[in-house]
């Protein structure tokens, strides 16, 4: 990212030497809140969450704009040890968030039992040692109060960091004062952005995200991750005031298909009413939504797609 040619466009606040404005990565291992804490930190919907781990495929950035500061923060996939071709990807896309950001924010489950997902990441943030690093001590709400100074201090132990913050993203918990800490380690430096922008992220990206979350909503277990969503039209009709998005649901094989379409078409139709739903309290129009499922054997494993759908770039 080419901070020189990023500039904010408010002219008082450029010309404020003490203004702060910079990248935060989150990171940390599936399912530790980081797209819980993203939404809650921006008061939306900008982020999947669903009880399955490692949906979270794209490095989202959503940008906070505070009266002296403005923070960009990069929601990364979850950490996490595995050799297959598609998770090395996402965990490179993660490692290359980190290099590039002012600040990283680890974000770690407070429950006991993942110590050995929270190695692989604390390994990983060992090779960035020059970028400042705050923890977040997530999910404080599911422990007992008495145990947090232990697992504060035996992360002070696993890993350097400016400081740790207790939080529930969930709840709010903690999080002002995280975003205060965060702010206190940004280069001092005018917006980067226009600050009345909150994502550089296309609409047909957060339609795709709405959609992807309601078949893992629906489907559950029986779909695994092998799916992807792929907006093939999106354009408004002026004299219906109305959004037509029509996407591509891919999955590998038949079976697959046959679950997401479900016994006569019944939980398609059900994916689509949910997602037109949030569809249309996320624009603010009505919508008109088209759904498709098709079978993509391999799609995972091939790199054109995996570019047409911001999964891998270059």
């Amino acid at each position: 990212m080419d901070k020189d040619k990023l500039v904010g466009t408010n002219p008082d606040v450029r010309n404020d030497p003490s203004f702060r404005s910079g990248f935060v990565a989150i990171i940390g291992i599936p399912n530790a809140g980081k797209s819980t804490l993203l939404n809650r930190v921006m008061e939306g919907h900008f982020a999947i969450v669903t009880e399955k781990p490692q949906t979270t495929r794209t490095t989202i950035r959503a940008i906070k704009n505070l009266e002296h500061a403005q923070i960009i923060f990069i929601d990364t996939p979850g950490i996490h040890s595995s050799q297959k071709t598609f998770n090395k990807i996402l965990i490179q896309s993660a490692k290359n968030a980190c290099r590039e950001a002012d600040v990283v924010l680890a974000l770690v489950p407070a429950q006991r039992g993942r110590e050995e997902e929270n190695a692989f990441l604390f390994s990983l943030l060992e090779d960035i040692p020059q970028t400042p690093k705050i923890i977040a001590l997530n999910k404080i709400d599911k422990v007992p109060k008495e145990s947090l100074n232990h697992l504060t201090d035996t992360l002070a132990q696993s890993l350097p960091a400016e400081k740790i913050y207790p939080i529930s993203a969930l709840l709010g918990w903690g999080v002002e004062e995280l975003i205060n800490g965060l702010v206190g380690l940004l280069p001092e430096s005018p917006p980067l952005f226009p600050q009345d922008m909150e994502t550089d992220m296309t609409e047909r990206f957060f339609a795709s995200e709405i959609i992807r979350e309601k078949v893992f909503l629906l489907a559950k277990e029986e779909i695994p991750y092998e799916i992807a969503v792929e907006i093939e039209q999106f354009k408004e009709d002026e004299e219906k005031n109305m959004l037509i998005i029509s996407a591509v649901i891919h999955v590998n094989r038949p079976s697959q298909k046959r679950i997401i379409v479900g016994k006569n078409g019944e939980l398609i139709k059900k994916i689509g009413m949910l997602a037109r739903k949030d569809l249309e309290e996320f624009f603010q129009i009505h919508v008109f939504l088209e759904l498709w499922v098709r079978v993509s054997r391999n799609w995972m494993k091939n790199p054109r797609m995996l570019k047409e759908l911001g999964i891998m770039t270059g």
